[in-house]
């Protein structure tokens, strides 16, 4: 019996169900190769193990900014170029924000856009049309006031909106302003402090302070969890995934992200990846894992809760004939590089930022000038 080549695979997520079933297809296929899997909680033992003189061959994420980190991973576009039609296969959308720097450390994972999920059943109550693509901020305004019902003592018993109190989720109704958090050149000043940004903001408050549609942070409600007391839902794929999942899916429609009057079709994504480690002995074993993990099986698609990165993968899924996938898959076309994605210390700023976001819902901070204060977090 020839010798058996072991490949180290660390990973940061918990839930291990895909990656052992890929990595025994694998070994089938290739008997004399063994991966080991070990697991981290964060990027903070990631990098620790990346750093020990027994570094692992590949290490996989669900946030993006190990990803940055100059000479940690190997580009992987050689071997996509290697590999006939893969580079024609791989979503553009997805492809424009992995490779911002003209490199690909690592193949994306828990690919995830936001949508809007509505929840038909309430509209029909209400004896309202469901929203279209061309809805515009106002509409769904509107939409959001008629649909929320509160009792005498103001408790609300359904909401029109839901959305959580995060930068990240109100990042894409700025970029469909006009605007941005975080320029290309990784700089917050310039961006985060412009019109159309604080314009898109001051919307997004007046929806809790003013429209009184969405549920303000430690505000009490019996309007339940989202997929019962919402009409509407900034809805990620872990959340649709969720409601197919349980059979809730015939109630909701999907409809894209309202027009803003900077009038931008962009949208957000989140992403985690998987790559090789520049310390690999065996990187072209890495990449054949790799590949078989993350771009050969259909199967892990077919009751999904994120998104594959091919049109291969979502034509042999059954993704792009769903209703409501066929509808994130469209969105890949439109998605850009995120905040989070350009800057490491906007990104580890999250939580300052979100408490000050809480200032201005509950409190009624000015807009203007709490976002120009962000400039100093990039």
């Amino acid at each position: 019996m020839s010798d058996v080549t072991v490949l180290r695979f660390l990973t940061e997520f918990q839930n291990l169900h895909n990656v052992n079933d890929a990595i025994a297809s694998f070994e089938r296929l290739h008997p004399n190769v063994r991966i080991i899997v070990e697991q981290v909680a964060d990027h903070f033992e990631s990098l620790q193990a990346f750093d020990a003189d027994d570094a692992p061959d590949m290490i996989e994420s669900g946030g993006w900014s190990l990803f940055n980190r100059p000479g940690m991973f190997v580009d992987l576009m050689p071997y996509v170029h290697e590999a006939p039609g893969l580079q024609e296969d791989l979503n553009p959308g997805i492809m424009r924000v992995a490779c911002k720097d003209g490199s690909l450390p690592g193949l994306p994972v828990d690919v995830a856009v936001p949508l809007i999920m509505y929840d038909k059943e309430k509209f029909d109550r209400a004896n309202l049309a469901y929203p279209t693509e061309d809805w515009t901020w106002d509409d769904m305004m509107t939409l959001g006031e008629k649909l929320t019902i509160r009792n005498e003592q103001g408790i609300a018993q359904q909401l029109g909106f839901g959305i959580g109190v995060d930068i990240e989720f109100f990042e894409p109704f700025i970029m469909r302003n006009g605007g941005r958090c975080i320029a290309l050149d990784g700089m917050a000043r310039g961006s985060i402090d412009q019109p159309a940004a604080i314009e898109a903001f001051q919307k997004i408050i007046d929806a809790y302070r003013v429209h009184r549609m969405i549920l303000k942070p430690d505000e009490p409600s019996e309007a339940g969890n989202l997929h019962e007391g919402f009409a509407m839902v900034f809805a990620f794929t872990w959340f649709t995934g969720d409601c197919i999942h349980y059979g809730f899916d015939n109630r909701f429609g999907v409809v894209g992200l309202p027009n803003m009057p900077g009038g931008q079709q962009d949208n957000m994504i989140y992403m985690g990846a998987a790559g090789i480690t520049s310390k690999s002995h065996h990187p072209q074993l890495a990449w054949e894992f790799l590949n078989h993990y993350i771009l050969q099986r259909p199967d892990p698609f077919r009751s999904a809760f994120t998104l594959p990165i091919t049109r291969s993968l979502a034509e042999q899924s059954g993704m792009t004939e769903h209703p409501i996938w066929s509808r994130y898959i469209k969105e890949l076309d439109h998605v850009q590089i995120s905040g989070f994605y350009l800057n490491e210390k906007w990104n580890s700023s999250r939580q300052l930022i979100n408490e000050d976001i809480n200032r201005m819902i509950l409190e009624g901070a000015d807009v203007a000038q709490t976002l120009k204060s962000w400039t100093r977090f990039a």
